[in-house]
């Protein structure tokens, strides 16, 4: 702290001491992501690509001929922009085709601050099935994003907030809830950090008041613009097909509206949805 000369002045934090130089338990993220790093999960994830790396980039010239092709024979490719980028990429490094589908981006973002989000909020939604890395990932771009700006951050189980909220509802004789915490003591902490990380999203509770609780948390972080990370196992349009989910069931057009705007991360080689696409019909 420093204390000013005029005793009617408030003291001020130092400069030297940086916001975003929390401990593990403030930042609340578990053990298991507390050392997560880029270098780290591009180590661990090229080891677990490799036996599929060289089948993969031996279809790039597929790609590049795809490109190459008359549109009057091929017809408009959809995303051709972007599968220029990539193969541009590749030439320089061929790692770009085996990360993640996005996760270039994610990184960027996090160390830099360079992104150009389609929609204007600083929204990421990371996606990919149980052991893809999806959260480790994620928490290496908390850990990047609070080096980089200082700022406070802060990672959230939805599993395990969706049963405190249900706690602090429901709470009449298992005493749960000790505290005695309110729905508002539960969210208002999460609207306000300069960036939050939501972990497994789409494992909500399907109690309707808990959903309409993380959506008023959205909403608020939408509406301040400040930056969300969200994790799940699937796309946000797979959770709107969900019948009988939560957050459909909510009719809150304008969060699912948000939640497909956001950026997106797929936990699969970069190339593999465009070869993919090459053996449709």
């Amino acid at each position: 702290m420093i204390l000013d000369p005029d005793p009617l002045k408030p003291a001020r934090i130092c400069g030297c001491t940086p916001e975003g130089q929390q401990d593990a338990a403030e930042v609340g993220l578990p053990a298991r992501y507390r050392e997560a790093d880029f270098t780290r999960f591009w180590k661990w994830w090229n080891n677990a690509q490799a036996s599929h790396a060289r089948t993969l980039l031996d279809r790039v010239g597929d790609l590049e001929d795809l490109l190459a092709r008359p549109l009057d024979e091929v017809g408009e490719v959809e995303g051709r922009e972007e599968l220029g980028k990539l193969l541009q990429a590749l030439r320089r490094r061929p790692e770009h085709g085996i990360r993640p589908a996005g996760a270039e981006g994610l990184a960027q973002w996090a160390t830099s601050g360079k992104h150009r989000f389609r929609h204007g909020w600083e929204l990421w939604w990371i996606h990919g099935p149980a052991q893809s890395g999806r959260s480790t990932l994620a928490a290496a771009a908390l850990r990047a994003w609070s080096e980089r700006t200082g700022r406070s951050v802060r990672y959230v189980s939805v599993r395990a907030l969706s049963q405190a909220i249900k706690d602090a509802y429901y709470d009449v004789r298992s005493y749960q809830n000790q505290a005695f915490q309110s729905v508002r003591d539960l969210i208002e902490p999460l609207e306000t950090p300069g960036l939050l990380l939501l972990d497994d999203w789409d494992r909500m509770d399907s109690d309707i008041r808990v959903a309409a609780a993380l959506a008023q948390l959205v909403d608020h972080r939408y509406s301040e613009e400040l930056p969300t990370l969200l994790t799940a196992a699937v796309p946000p349009e797979a959770l709107e097909r969900r019948e009988g989910h939560p957050l459909a069931r909510l009719d809150d057009a304008s969060l699912l509206e948000r939640l497909r705007g956001a950026e997106r991360v797929e936990m699969v080689p970069a190339l593999k949805p465009w070869i993919d696409r090459l053996a449709r019909p």
